[in-house]
Order: structure tokens, then sequence, then C-alpha cells
């Protein structure tokens, strides 16, 4: 092989992989970006992570459920919830934790609701400093929402 014929074998050789590495030489993998997936919010107040924070009601409704799920990877702690003035204290055990499903819920009494904007939620875990989060207010008439209206608790 004449040395003119293996050199653009080898620049076509780089050309060719540098072209299938695309832009990923370059830029960061989207994978390493945390973002929100879904309709919800996440955040954390001291070791307690909350993902995909929602409030969903119905549409001439006057309550709000939270759908939140908190991780929790030491131990089972308790965690101040607060909605406007309305404050509510949930037990976070070790784990995942997950409110927002009829047996489960976090409901919150609401007036002026106003679907697709938002209110602010403060998550606070014991003796951490509180998070505020703005979170999106859904209805009960979008796709995939139906179940997650608020449910009145039961009477003892």
């Amino acid at each position: 092989m004449q040395p003119r014929t293996v050199a653009a074998a080898a620049a076509a050789a780089v050309v060719v992989a540098f072209a299938a590495t695309g832009c990923n030489i370059l830029t960061p993998q989207a994978t390493q970006i945390q973002y929100d997936a879904s309709d919800g919010i996440s955040g954390q107040t001291g070791t307690v992570e909350f993902h995909n924070a929602m409030l969903i009601g119905e549409p001439e409704g006057d309550a709000l459920n939270l759908s939140v799920t908190f991780t929790n990877p030491g131990e089972a702690t308790f965690l101040e919830v607060r909605v406007g003035e309305e404050v509510q204290e949930v037990r976070v055990a070790t784990g995942v934790t997950t409110y927002g499903f009829p047996e489960q819920q976090l409901v919150f009494a609401a007036d002026d609701i106003a679907y697709g904007g938002h209110r602010n939620v403060s998550f606070q875990a014991d003796g951490a400093e509180p998070t505020g989060v703005e979170v999106q207010m859904i209805s009960t008439e979008f796709v995939g929402y139906e179940t997650l209206a608020p449910v009145e608790p039961a009477a003892d």
C-alpha cells in the first residue's frame, strides 16, 4: 500500500469516529443533569427529598390533594408541610413514602383555585431549614389525574 492510501484511510477513520461521537465530545451528557420529568417539582429539606409534588383538585372543588413522594435515607422523621396558612405534620418513614392516592392523602383547603397556576408549598424536616417551592395546581379533568381528587377523611 502506498503511504498516501494509508494516510487517506487514517484520515477517513478519524472523520468517521468524530462524526459517530456527535456532539458528546463537547457537550455534557443529559443524563447527568437533574430535572423534573413530570408536572410536579422536586427538592430537599434536610436529608429528606421530595419528588414530583403537585396539587390536584376538582374543577368546582375547594380542596387540593398534595401528591408527592418522599425519600428518606435516614431514620423515620416528621415533616411539616405548609400550604398557605394550613400546616400538616406527616411521618416520613425510612425509604420511600408516597402521598396522593385515595388511601393516603394530604388534603388542604383552598379558595381561588386557578388550575395551571402555582401555590407556594413549604416542606420542613426535623431541625432543617424549610424549603419553599412553587407547586403546580392540576385539575382532575386532565387525563391521568382523574383518580387523584381530594377524598374526605373517613368519619370515626
